[in-house]
């Protein structure tokens, strides 16, 4: 146990020590939209943000969208699955932080951009939506309206720990960490900048820390 927290703090000060310093997002940093939504909404009109962690649970599908657009960026966040009695689903457990999202795209659900999926079993795949494709192992993603390409390897702490998510993205380069292991990785992606959304899609789940860097080399 002390081993794999001392590398996983050791990875993060290398990657923090590869561009400025890290911005700490807050929830004057986001607004919401769900499925249900006619307009944005205030973070709080859709999910429960105290303490400094977001607790993301309810019967309708959305997400919380960056106000700022960023490109060449590393973002890094906490997450777990929400395991309180009265929020539980017996649904299989899916989620997902998308990046890369058209600064004038509209709110829907959901939008064009990347996804680092989050999803028991299959947390580190890529999800490329609404036809925006990258080589992945050498070999272009056939575009489409919601394409996977799987991760690497399986990272993913316990049900109900916490678990340490960093994606990077620099001029078409983008790279997938998950507790401290690379579990994804493309290049040539035809989103290069944009807005990031925490996704909530029916299975409840709490992000914290979450922390964004400009970055100036891959």
């Amino acid at each position: 146990m002390f081993q794999k927290t001392t590398t996983a703090i050791a990875f993060l000060l290398i990657l923090s020590s590869c561009g400025v310093q890290q911005k700490s997002l807050s929830i004057n940093d986001w607004y919401a939209f769900t499925k249900n939504s006619t307009e944005r909404l205030q973070p709080s009109e859709a999910y429960e943000c105290t303490n400094g962690m977001i607790r993301m649970y309810g019967d309708t599908n959305g997400y919380l969208m960056s106000k700022k657009s960023y490109t060449n960026f590393e973002l890094s966040l906490a997450y777990r699955w929400n395991i309180e009695e009265q929020y539980k689903t017996k649904n299989k457990k899916n989620s997902g932080v998308m990046y890369n999202i058209p600064s004038d795209y509209p709110d829907k659900i959901w939008p064009k951009g990347i996804q680092f999926q989050i999803k028991e079993n299959t947390t580190g795949d890529f999800i490329f939506l609404d036809q925006v494709t990258a080589k992945v192992n050498g070999k272009q993603v056939e575009p489409g309206a919601s394409v996977t390409s799987a991760k690497f390897l399986e990272n993913e702490n316990p049900y109900g720990d916490w678990n340490m998510i960093v994606i990077r993205s620099f001029n078409g380069k983008i790279t997938q960490y998950l507790n401290g292991k690379l579990v994804n990785e493309g290049t040539e992606a035809t989103a290069t900048e944009g807005k990031i959304s925490l996704n909530y899609e029916g299975s409840p789940i709490d992000f914290k820390n979450i922390q964004i860097k400009n970055i100036s080399k891959e």
